[in-house]
């Protein structure tokens, strides 16, 4: 059974396989989903205990300020921030206003289905650069 039951989560499980994991080269990085259930358990425990009015959770190198000020970086040691945005657009203009670099907030908006919509996504860095996105469950209002 998946962590997070969504027909758009389901088949890209199904396109990950065991490996859990889809990478989209993009120019010199790369624009990853994380799958693995585990992942996305981590990600439902950190939203219902943080930011369960949010639709959208980012890990910031800052836990207060403008988010828009705030740069996104590694989970470990990040301070999780959540907030709302209206459409996957509206995503991409935030992640690229926290440094993110043009092109991975677009293969974001590209593959993340719902994104701003019906479902609640999680943004990070891995350690090497590529932007990682991990949905994390539905809005409440879907």
């Amino acid at each position: 059974m998946n962590a997070l039951t969504h027909p758009s989560i389901e088949s890209l499980q199904k396109k990950a396989g065991e490996n859990g994991k889809l990478n989209h080269p993009v120019g010199e990085g790369c624009f990853q989903i994380n799958l693995l259930n585990e992942n996305i358990i981590l990600w439902q425990q950190t939203f219902a205990q943080n930011a369960s009015k949010y639709n959208l959770l980012l890990a910031c190198d800052k836990n207060s300020g403008d988010l828009t000020t705030a740069k996104i970086t590694w989970v470990v040691g990040s301070a999780i921030r959540g907030t709302t945005v209206n459409d996957a657009a509206e995503v991409e203009k935030l992640l690229t206003q926290m440094g993110v670099v043009n092109e991975l907030a677009q293969a974001a908006i590209e593959h993340c289905p719902g994104l701003g919509e019906e479902l609640i996504w999680a943004f990070y860095l891995e350690r090497h650069g590529w932007l990682t996105a991990t949905p994390v469950a539905r809005t409440k209002s879907k």
